[in-house]
């Protein structure tokens, strides 16, 4: 089995690297998506919210919610 070392005297194997760098990509896929989404949310007019079904007061909230939730 090929081994990452870091720093020297730790062995990882390359898969385990490569796993947790895709769950390190794809949680910062998602809170980049969470945040372009939630940013359009409130360039809305209160036209498009209605359509949406949603109030002003539920798109703000929904808009300041952390980005990683």
């Amino acid at each position: 089995m090929a081994t990452t070392t870091l720093h020297g005297s730790l062995h990882f194997p390359r898969d385990r690297v490569a796993a947790v760098a895709g769950i390190a990509r794809a949680r910062l896929a998602s809170a980049w998506r969470n945040f372009t989404t939630r940013r359009e949310l409130m360039e809305m007019d209160d036209r498009m919210l209605k359509d949406l079904g949603i109030s002003r007061a539920q798109a703000h909230f929904e808009a300041n919610r952390p980005i990683w939730r």
